[in-house]
């Protein structure tokens, strides 16, 4: 179909105007697409009892509409690809030609494995982001349309396409946000940005049920949703995606090309040329309804790990679409009154031009995909190297989580041929896998692993880095050997092999050591930590145990040690940790199993800080690691309780990311707290709040590059004089945004140099350890020069923009701080140590915190104190 008649075709779908300032209509107009249709296809409003828009269509009515759809059209097909946290069901609503219907498995099946180019994909995705409801509300009149339409274009261009909705990339967000916005709806509509309807209460709705921005989860996939979305997307190799959002209210529609000058290298350049084609199909929609919108410019195609950029390295197009948000139902705006049905028929209108712009294209989308692979596997023949290694020895479990990362996105993955020594570190069957460079998905693979400190654009809208393999901490290299064993395969649980009368021990290397201590740790056996190196016998001879590994006393129990083995089975039966039964008591080298320096492993009860003025997607990382890693029951504490609530009932306070605006009275208890032996763990925006603490010894290091915003004590600032200011130049305006963004740290990866003989280092695999950080404060620890477990090394950037005024200041400053307060401690990062959940890396340092937080101690000469836990 030519562009014009597009245009006609579309144009005539929506009437629909902003209307009269104080027209507060309580029905809206269908924003239904006008076409001749089948009248036994039911339309939306008939079956969610309201016209779209006038009020927040909740996750289960829409997901009654499209099996409703299923049941009445042999064009829709609807399937249930997993589910949410809160269970509720995760929906593809696949829409074609009966014919097509019919051989609908057979098709998607040739799709993903890369067998066939036709018939052309589009996949839909709406409101990944909970309270951008407009794109979740507009997907039923889309369904709707192709469902019941009896155009021939729309039946012309079913036969040759197959479109892949998926409904609500997010239904346990677009519930919260669903159930505010309606709970505060009037039967008079108010418009009033200062109403409780357009400001929902701290979480907000954004992310899903652990406060995930789930747009950032395309590359982690950390989530049950995100899982779905990316094995949808494998599954189909869709040719374009179009990615639904929402922006600030006053804005208008936005699409894509973003800024030029801020697309990844690695997408060709035809990707952004057919963008560039496909948008003149928005913009004529949007003429012909009188809308305004614009492109090139807010928004970005940088980092992989979002939905609109996520397909761009995999022979895609993938489009972001940011409309107005209303928010509520109605809501003032500086370009009128914003009503809810009008943000849905925007979201209706580019649905439709993605469609009508993909079936006139098809050919050249087909033909991009094609060319997109076939380059890859000529780059991939041209290379010397034949695959990429990575190791994680004595830690089968991060190897395990990495290799089904990759699996999930696409990427074969081998066993190594062999033993394999490159630059000292050894990869072999055991502990290292082999990811051939000769395969489909070699240029994902580049993108999920580069490191990159140069960008022609220092400007981001997200983070500048995000390489997997240094969030995982793995150690990697190429190379052009015959390397590549057979396919990996799922890594085996581990047994109990023989049992002890005298102790059972676990190394700490191993990811899955952690959830089991934590397991074990809710069974009421006493347990130990290793503080001090030593060799001891076990059932299957001298084992060596490093700081960290833990021991399970049996004697030391108060039940029999038949019970103590039947404990220990049925826990590690659940993970890949090897348990081993020792023989005897002492050490062949260093420490006894009766020394002091076996410190004692509590219970953990976590008390976790929630409420306005914190980060939530800090908050929900925190939480989400506590409670779907380790299975530890965690009470969310809202700050404005920390004052009356009597914290001795935890073991440990979890402070995230935030402004921390506590009362002195619940500083005061949190005082208490931890001098009676309670441990304070903090990340980030924590920092700032320990160094306002008398008690502690954490400090924020002023200097330039930090924002005076950003500093507490701004008294010494005031004392300078005019004199001794720098003259400051005259700076062209239009170069305000990009000067300013070369004040921040842009989502960094930094290394750090750790101190191995900290209790707290336990289990990290080499003196240097990568960390992700997003903000420029930097700190110290004064007083304590053994406290600094980890801090920034001299030339701290791997990978990812940061001015060089801010390399310099944080070079050399605290990564990771442990200090001693009475009987507890205060443990602090200035990194987002579990940053999206995928840092599994650092995420070590964070378990470390929680389970051995009181396992060191102040210096002191030995025989002062007496030695004891």
């Amino acid at each position: 179909m030519s562009p014009k008649k597009i245009v006609q075709a579309i144009g005539l779908a929506f009437c629909i105007s902003l209307g009269a300032a104080h027209a507060y209509a309580a029905t809206p107009a269908s924003v239904l697409p006008a076409h001749a249709r089948a009248d036994k296809i039911t339309a939306p409003a008939a079956s969610l009892g309201f016209e779209l828009g006038e009020w927040h269509a909740r996750p289960e009515q829409l997901v009654a509409y499209y099996q409703l759809l299923a049941s009445q059209s042999p064009r829709v097909q609807v399937k249930i690809v997993g589910y949410t946290h809160e269970r509720r069901p995760i929906l593809n609503v696949i829409i074609t030609s009966p014919k097509n219907q019919v051989r609908l498995a057979e098709i998607e099946a040739a799709r993903g494995r890369g067998e066939s180019d036709t018939p052309l994909v589009v996949y839909l995705g709406y409101s990944v982001h909970g309270n951008e409801p407009s794109g979740a509300n507009a997907a039923p009149a889309v369904a709707w349309h192709l469902a019941s339409s009896t155009d021939a274009s729309v039946n012309e261009m079913l036969e040759r396409t197959v479109v892949v909705i998926d409904p609500m990339l997010n239904p346990d967000g677009l519930a919260r946000f669903a159930s505010w916005a309606n709970a505060y709806r009037g039967q008079t509509l108010v418009s009033d940005p200062n109403t409780l309807e357009h400001n929902q209460s701290w979480p907000s709705a954004r992310g899903n049920h652990y406060w995930f921005d789930l747009n950032r989860d395309w590359l982690w996939l950390q989530h049950p949703e995100s899982r779905a979305h990316v094995a949808t997307f494998q599954a189909w190799r869709p040719h374009v995606f179009g990615d639904f959002h929402e922006q600030g209210t006053d804005a208008t529609y936005f699409f894509q090309p973003g800024v030029p000058s801020r697309t990844h290298p690695l997408t060709p350049q035809n990707n952004q040329s057919l963008t560039e084609t496909i948008a003149k199909f928005h913009a004529k929609a949007f003429d012909a309804r009188g809308e305004f919108y614009f492109s090139r410019e807010g928004f970005d195609d940088f980092y992989y790990g979002k939905g609109s950029t996520y397909p761009d390295v995999q022979g895609s197009v993938g489009i972001l679409f940011e409309q107005a948000s209303s928010r509520g139902h109605i809501q003032d705006s500086r370009n009128g009154l914003l009503k809810f049905e009008h943000t849905i028929a925007n979201q209706i209108t580019t649905s439709l031009s993605t469609l009508q712009a993909a079936d006139a294209m098809r050919e050249q989308l087909i033909s991009h995909q094609k060319n997109f692979f076939e380059e890859a596997k000529k780059m991939a023949a041209a290379d010397t190297n034949r695959a990429m290694l990575f190791a994680a020895e004595g830690n089968p479990a991060r190897l395990r989580d990495f290799a089904n990362l990759l699996k999930q996105h696409g990427i074969a993955v081998h066993q190594v041929k062999g033993n394999v020594s490159i630059n000292g570190q050894r990869y072999d069957a055991r502990n290292a896998i082999a990811v051939p460079l000769n395969q489909r998905q070699n240029r994902l693979l580049e993108g999920i692993t580069e490191l990159r400190t140069q960008f022609k654009d220092n400007t981001f809208y997200d983070v500048s880095a995000w390489s997997i393999t240094k969030a995982y901490d793995l150690a990697s290299a190429k190379s052009a050997g015959d390397v590549i064993g057979d396919p990996v395969l799922d890594l085996p649980k581990a047994s109990l092999k023989a049992e002890s009368n005298i102790a059972y021990a676990f190394a700490w290397e191993n990811d899955d050591a952690a959830p089991l201590l934590a397991e074990l740790s809710q069974t009421g056996l006493r347990l130990r930590t290793i503080t001090k190196p030593m060799r001891i016998q076990t059932s299957a001879g001298v084992k060596d145990l490093g700081i960290g590994s833990i021991v399970i006393p049996v004697a030391m129990q108060s039940m029999s040690s038949a019970n103590v083995a039947e404990i220990v089975r049925k826990a590690t039966a659940n993970y890949s940790v090897e348990v081993m039964a020792l023989t005897s008591g002492a050490g062949s080298t260093g420490v006894d199993l009766g020394s002091a320096s076996l410190k004692t492993v509590d219970r953990p009860r976590v008390a976790m800080l929630t409420g306005a003025g914190l980060d939530s997607t800090s908050v929900g990382e925190l939480w989400h690691w506590l409670d779907t890693h380790l299975h530890l029951p965690v009470t969310q504490l809202n700050l404005d309780r920390v004052a009356s609530v009597h914290l001795e009932r935890y073991t440990h306070i979890v402070m995230a990311d935030g402004n921390y605006r506590l009362s002195e009275e619940a500083n005061k208890n949190i005082e208490r707290f931890v001098k009676q032996g309670g441990v304070v763990i903090g990340v980030e925006g924590a920092m700032k709040w320990a160094s306002s603490q008398s008690y502690l010894h954490t400090k924020l290091v002023k200097g330039e590059g930090v924002k005076k915003s950003e500093v507490d004590d701004k008294k010494s600032d005031e004392k300078k004089t005019e004199e001794k200011k720098p003259k400051e130049s005259r700076l062209a305006y239009k170069d305000q945004d990009a000067n300013a963004a070369k004040e921040l740290v842009a989502g960094v990866i930094f290394e750090t140099d750790i101190d191995r003989s900290h209790p707290l280092a336990a289990g990290i695999p080499r003196d240097q350890l990568p960390v992700f950080r997003a903000q420029a404060d930097v700190y110290k620890l004064e007083g304590d020069r053994y406290g600094t477990v980890a801090a920034y090394s001299s030339s701290p950037v791997v990978s990812g923009y940061v001015s060089a005024e801010n390399a310099k200041r944080i070079a050399g400053s605290a990564a990771f701080t442990a200090e001693r307060i009475g009987s507890g401690s205060v443990i602090l990062a200035s990194a987002a140590l579990g940053f999206r959940s995928g840092w599994l890396g650092s995420r070590r340092l964070l378990e470390n915190a929680l389970f051995f937080g009181k396992a060191f101690e102040k210096a002191r000469v030995e025989g002062n104190d007496e030695n004891e836990d």
